[in-house]
């Protein structure tokens, strides 16, 4: 018998809370540092600390989307939030755990039978 060699969140995940037009987003900073860039603010000067920087969420997570699409980048902020891994994320929502991580990439479409168990299991819309 092999040894067992799954991993499984086990440390708190710390979230970010963004408010943009009176709606609320949580996003794992686990995840925000992979996409932290190094440029100038849309007023091509840096941001002080104290300063409030206005940007759409399309602009702040352009790259992000580009990357893995809204969907995929959604549905993986979805899955830390609830802190588990892709195999009981994806038994959770009745998909492989293949389907899932192909989702999250952006390599295949998230659907719209998908997109509404999620948003009724966990009261997120992804589109």
């Amino acid at each position: 018998m092999s040894a067992h060699t799954k991993t499984h969140l086990t440390k708190k995940i710390q979230f970010l809370c963004i408010v943009s037009k009176g709606k609320y987003y949580e996003l794992p900073l686990a995840i925000l540092e992979r996409y932290r860039v190094n440029r100038p603010s849309p007023k091509n000067k840096p941001v002080d600390a104290g300063e409030i920087l206005q940007v759409s969420p399309e602009q702040a997570f352009a790259d992000i989307n580009a990357k893995y699409t809204k969907s995929g980048a959604l549905l993986r902020a979805i899955r830390f939030r609830e802190g588990v891994t892709q195999e009981k994320f994806a038994k959770m929502i009745n998909v492989t755990q293949g389907d899932l991580s192909k989702i999250e990439r952006g390599i295949r479409p998230i659907g719209k039978i998908l997109s509404k168990r999620i948003a009724k299991k966990f009261g997120s819309r992804i589109e």
